[in-house]
């Protein structure tokens, strides 16, 4: 693949001083790019250019799998700076209608991704992006092919997101509220660890100095239809213990038991499976 894009890229630095009209930027850069990640423009099955919906509205390409939609490509000339919020608006709204999530818009060097059901207007969908004559992962780009579209990868990365986001959000909600039963629940396992506790004022200002962190690239998510380290005997055997055989990290299993034992009496739990993703806690110490 790599080859494909470099000839591709040429084609970009070339093309740029010439100021191509959008038809062009789809023959000459848009097309080809799809076409190395596998997409098949002269089936029908595949690709199927102006697809427009029952009021008569399109996007350039509409992307299949099985004969399902599954992602719909507004391309732009390659001179366009792809910022015009009341067209991502007009587009997104498309996707909607069609019951479409994914949301692909070029000016045939960039690319940029986005994801309907995320919360906000426009480009706050704005899922990731890439410019394929500067720094990009070959990685973000395979997430686009068609074979990773046979596995859904991308849709469920999004819909990942998504949740997390929305976690992210409403945890951070809860810390700023000021919510009793949450601080005793805090409390309760401070007392564990020091053997007292706090003032529930204490607790509640400590609390509104933290914020959320989503560590999360598009290359390393984890799939569950991906062959992945779950699968393998090495991945079935894999358990927190495992992680701290080494010595290292021993406050940190403990708080980890204690999390868990705190869990089970709510009567929460959840499944300790390898993950390249996680939600990390950031607090500003300057506060205190």
């Amino acid at each position: 693949m790599a080859n494909s894009l470099e000839k591709i890229i040429v084609s970009i630095k070339k093309l740029k001083p010439k100021n191509i009209n959008e038809a062009q930027t789809k023959d000459w850069l848009i097309r080809p790019f799809f076409e190395v990640l596998g997409w098949d423009f002269s089936n029908p099955e595949d690709v199927v250019p102006e697809d427009d919906d029952i009021a008569g509205k399109r996007t350039d390409y509409c992307f299949y799998v099985n004969k399902i939609p599954k992602m719909l490509v507004e391309a732009k000339s390659l001179s366009n700076s792809l910022s015009d919020n009341k067209m991502i608006i007009e587009k997104l709204n498309y996707c909607v209608n069609r019951g479409i999530s994914l949301l692909i818009l070029t000016n045939g060097d960039t690319y940029k991704i986005y994801y309907s059901e995320l919360k906000g207007i426009g480009k706050d969908k704005l899922l990731q992006e890439f410019t394929l004559s500067d720094k990009f992962d070959e990685d973000v780009i395979e997430k686009l092919s068609k074979k990773s579209f046979e596995k859904d990868l991308l849709l469920n990365y999004s819909r990942n997101i998504s949740l997390f986001t929305t976690i992210k959000k409403a945890t951070e909600n809860l810390f700023q509220s000021g919510d009793k039963k949450f601080i005793r629940i805090i409390n309760e396992s401070v007392k564990e660890i020091l053997g007292h506790k706090f003032g529930e004022d204490d607790i509640e200002m400590a609390l509104k100095q933290f914020t959320l962190h989503i560590n999360s690239d598009l290359h390393e998510t984890v799939y569950a239809s991906d062959t992945s380290e779950e699968n393998t005997d090495e991945g079935k055997n894999w358990t927190v213990e495992n992680q701290f055989r080494d010595g290292k990290w021993n406050e940190s299993f403990e708080q980890y038991k204690k999390l868990r034992k705190e869990l089970k009496i709510a009567k929460l739990d959840f499944s300790e499976n390898p993950t390249k993703r996680y939600i990390s806690l950031l607090v500003d110490t300057k506060s205190f």
